[in-house]
Order: structure tokens, then C-alpha cells, then sequence
């Protein structure tokens, strides 16, 4: 070979190299080059099929915590990205989540609004030991599995029932009904998934433990399409009250043919429920007085310091500005309050997305009421405790339909309006 032609072939060569190298850098997936730059977060949601309706406005409250803390600068000057899921059942939460750990890498998820996909969700989270912040399941199963990667930052079932249980027997009976508690005729009915099955055995057991007297304690299948017979039980048992454990579509359906059957006991049910804005643009007016125990139908501000209060308004005005008006529902706030912490207070302080780091600083904190959005602290209980992860400051509330408005009535310090 000739001395021009062994150049010319060295030349070939350097510039095949430098071909395959210009290659092998755009075919490498864009999250892999920018995960140092940003903060990617798994979200896993019931966006469409029966749950959707809670997930997405959930899935919403995430979204603008998101956006106000990347408007704001990021965390710790890096921009937030959620990497989105969507969970129509149990089995897309744990496929979903499997996905979102193996093939997207996310090493922090928030979820899930239902407890049934929750259940399944987390499961997968601990298995690959995966940070996970439960925002609105409340299912007691969920910290009762001594899990140490899972953690939630609202109540949990027992908190919400033994509220709605003692709402029931020393504020509503007495005032509405003028009857002492031992005068009381209860009824409890529940959805069969686990927000269902665990709000109503924690309803009866609350019961029982009071001496209140149960007429009856029913469930019912949530993919009923008609709750005659369930609402014909419940008329001839004649109820004072009746606790109710429901999903939005079970509730109208349940209150529609209550309605038709003239069934019409006082009714204390859930935010996931009955606080839910579309139930009472269902029924209009026979919503009226109708009572939802679960989360805070409303921000209050009062007591909040000054930081959290204007983290709450803004969220507040965001949301409307890009719902057409719309107050933001129960299930948005716990979305929103949920993000919110991971920003604030758990990302800043762990310094990384490493699960381990992550867990550490979640269980550091100990931030007391007032310094949160929604007017609870935060202080997870630990491995070693009954509900490992569980937000130990977190409490549930009562609200009641009035005059088209869900109003917070419970706990007083923080209501805005008085039980009608």
C-alpha cells in the first residue's frame, strides 16, 4: 500500500469511528441523558375506567404541585418530570408499576387515590424496594404490611370511621334527631374492594366498641348497576342514620334508588363518595344535608403558616384557572398535599432519588400542624411500629352539602360552616 493510500484509509477509519460514536449517542433513550439534570417521578393513576373520575382529578392536584414547585425553581434547582401510569384495576397498578420500575427506571412513585390498586401497586414497590407515597388509599392493609419503602401521607381508614362513627352518635343524633346514643339505630353498608371492606369493618367495630346499636351492616358488589334489594334490607330495618363506604358511582346509584324507594335516613358517607362534586350534580337537591366524612372538603388557611397558606392559595387559584371555575375537590387537595410534601420537605431533605435516602428523610421529619397544606403535620410511624409509614399527624374531617356547596362542618377549629 502507498503511503498516500495508507492515509487516505487511516482518515476512513477515524471517520467510521467517529460515525458509530455520533450514533450510539442519539439512540440512547432521552431520559438516560437528562437523569441527572431533573427529578423523574412515577405516578401511577386510575385515568380512565370506573375509579377515573377521582384518579384524574387526583392525578391533577399532583400535576399543579408540580408545576408550582418547577415554577418556582425545582428542587434543590432541578425541574420535576412525572412519568405517568395509568391503573384501571389492580392488575394495570402492579403491571403498571412493574413497568415503570423496570423499563423507565423511576425510583420514587406517588399514587394511587384507590386503595384495591394500591394494594397492588405497592406490593411491586416493596418488592424492588422502590420509595412509594400513598396519597389517598386508605385502606388499613396498606401500612399494616410492615412494608419499609411505603409511606402515606393522609388518614387511614380507622382514623375516617371512628370520625364518622362518633360524628354520628354525639353530634348528629343529639342535634338533628334530638336521641341520645344508646337511642341510636345505625346502619353500615360498604363497596366490596379494599377502601370498602376496610371502612366498613372499621365502622362496625367502632360501633360495637361504643355500644351503639347496629340495625344492619351490608355489602355490596361495586360493579352493581342495581341496589334495589340492598336499599329495600335497608328501609325495612328502619335506620336513624346510615355510614356509608362508597365510590362516587356506587353512591349515586345507591341514592337514586333510595330516592325511588323513599328510603331517606340521614346519610353520613365518604369524600371518595358523596363529597365527590359529580354525586351532587347527579342528584341536585336530594344531596342536600347530606354528610362526607374523609378529607377536607375545603382549604382552610386559618392556623396555617405563612408559607403553607400561600401554597394553598395558589393551588387553589391554579386549579380554578384551569377547570373553568371549579373549586378543587377533596381528592385534588390530598393530591396536591401529597406532592407537596415529597417536594417540600422529604426530596430536599434525602438530596436524591435513592430509595434508601428517601425512606431516611421521610422518617426524620416531624412537621407539627400549621406548617402543612392541609392543616395536618406530618410524622411517618417507623418499621418497628403497628402501621409502618403511616402519617401519624393526619386526620380526617367532616363535610356536609349545603346549598350546592360541599361545606367543612368537623373538626370545628377549622370548619367553615355549622351542621345543618
Amino acid at each position: 500500500m502507498t503511503k498516500q493510500g495508507g492515509l487516505e484509509m487511516k482518515k476512513w477509519i477515524l471517520g467510521s469511528i467517529l460515525v458509530a460514536f455520533f450514533f450510539a449517542l442519539i439512540m440512547i433513550p432521552q431520559h438516560t441523558c437528562i437523569a441527572g439534570e431533573v427529578w423523574r417521578i412515577g405516578t401511577i393513576f386510575p385515568l380512565t375506567g370506573p375509579l377515573s373520575k377521582n384518579g384524574i382529578k387526583n392525578s391533577d392536584g399532583v400535576k399543579i404541585a408540580t408545576e408550582m414547585i418547577n415554577d418556582a425553581g425545582g428542587v434543590l434547582g432541578k425541574k420535576v418530570v412525572l412519568v405517568s401510569a395509568d391503573a384501571p384495576d389492580p392488575q394495570a397498578a402492579a403491571s403498571e408499576a412493574n413497568r415503570l420500575i423496570t423499563h423507565e427506571k423511576v425510583t420514587a412513585i406517588i399514587g394511587t387515590q384507590a386503595s384495591s390498586l394500591s394494594m397492588a401497586a405497592t406490593t411491586v414497590a416493596e418488592k424492588n424496594k422502590v420509595f412509594y407515597l400513598e396519597n389517598e388509599g386508605i385502606s388499613g392493609l396498606i401500612t399494616a404490611r410492615g412494608f419499609k419503602y411505603i409511606f402515606r401521607t393522609t388518614f387511614n381508614s380507622t382514623m375516617m370511621t371512628t370520625q364518622m362513627v362518633d360524628y354520628a352518635a354525639d353530634v348528629v343524633g343529639p342535634r338533628k334527631l334530638g336521641k341520645k346514643p344508646s337511642e341510636l339505630r345505625l346502619a353500615i353498608i360498604h363497596e366490596d374492594g379494599g377502601f370498602g371492606t376496610s371502612s366498613g369493618k372499621g365502622l362496625l367495630a367502632r360501633a360495637k366498641k361504643r355500644g351503639l346499636k347496629v340495625v344492619a351492616s351490608e355489602t355490596y358488589s361495586a360493579k352493581s348497576t342495581d341496589l334495589s334489594s340492598l336499599v329495600l334490607k335497608l328501609k325495612r330495618a328502619k335506620p336513624d342514620i346510615l355510614l356509608a363506604a362508597q365510590y362516587m358511582n356506587g353512591s349515586i346509584l345507591f341514592h337514586r334508588q333510595a330516592r325511588e324507594m323513599r328510603f331517606r335516613p340521614l346519610v353520613i358517607g365518604t369524600t371518595a363518595g358523596q363529597g365527590n362534586p359529580d354525586f351532587y350534580k347527579a342528584l341536585g337537591k336530594d344531596a342536600e344535608g347530606v354528610l362526607a366524612g374523609g378529607i377536607p372538603s375545603e382549604i382552610s388557611v386559618e392556623g396555617l403558616a405563612k408559607g403553607p397558606k400561600r401554597d394553598a392559595e395558589e393551588f387553589v387559584r391554579r386549579y380554578m384557572a384551569s377547570h373553568n371555575g371549579e373549586y378543587p375537590n377533596p381528592t385534588s387537595f390530598v393530591g396536591f398535599a401529597g406532592a407537596w410534601i415529597l417536594y417540600k420537605f422529604i426530596l430536599p431533605k434525602a438530596g436524591s432519588l435513592d430509595p434508601e435516602k428517601l425512606r431516611k428523610a421521610a422518617l426524620s421529619l416531624d412537621i407539627p400542624r400549621g406548617k402543612g397544606v392541609l392543616n395536618w403535620g406530618v410524622k411517618f410511624a417507623g418499621p418497628d411500629q403497628k402501621n409502618a409509614g403511616q402519617n401519624l399527624y393526619a386526620s380526617a374531617a367532616i363535610n356536609q352539602w349545603q346549598n350546592g356547596k360541599l361545606r367543612l362542618v368537623y373538626p370545628r377549629e377549622i370548619a367553615s360552616s355549622e351542621l345543618k
